[in-house]
């Protein structure tokens, strides 16, 4: 095969993965203030990643580097030995710490097959910046699983 074959394949396949991911995104409670342009511009920043078991997404006590979205399957919520939640699709990770810019107060694994989207901290930062809605799904999120964010 060609480069440039390779190429239109691998761009083909990458419009075709962006596109599931949005319709995806558009099942779930968190993403419904968003408008198509807002989820194809989160979509397009992020990197779509899948595990085939458990697989730990974010490690307690260490920096902040990205935040993730669940798309499918489940992920628990460690402090040391001690699983505290388990939180399913929809669901936006890592996202208070990556603001705050603190270390990590939990590990977060997946319990089995998953598929996430990988948000780095500096396109997090844009996108909360140029998507509002963003920014009220993510103080949702923390609200939820952070009692002290409220206040």
């Amino acid at each position: 095969m060609d480069n440039r074959k390779y190429a239109r394949e691998s761009e083909q396949a990458r419009a075709e993965e962006i596109e599931r991911d949005i319709a995806r995104l558009r099942e779930f409670e968190a993403f419904a203030k968003f408008t198509d342009a807002d989820l194809r511009k989160l979509v397009e920043a992020a990197q779509h990643t899948s595990t085939s078991g458990p697989w730990p997404l974010i490690r307690e006590a260490t920096p902040s580097d990205a935040a993730y979205i669940l798309l499918s399957g489940e992920v628990g919520v460690y402090v040391g030995q001690d699983r505290i939640a388990v939180v399913g699709p929809g669901e936006v990770i890592g996202e208070s710490v990556l603001r705050r810019g603190s270390l990590r107060n939990a590990t977060v694994t997946t319990t089995g097959r998953a598929e996430v989207l990988h948000l780095n901290r500096e396109d997090l930062a844009r996108l909360v910046d140029e998507i509002p809605a963003l920014r009220e799904a993510m103080d949702e999120t923390a609200r939820r699983h952070t009692p002290q964010a409220a206040e």
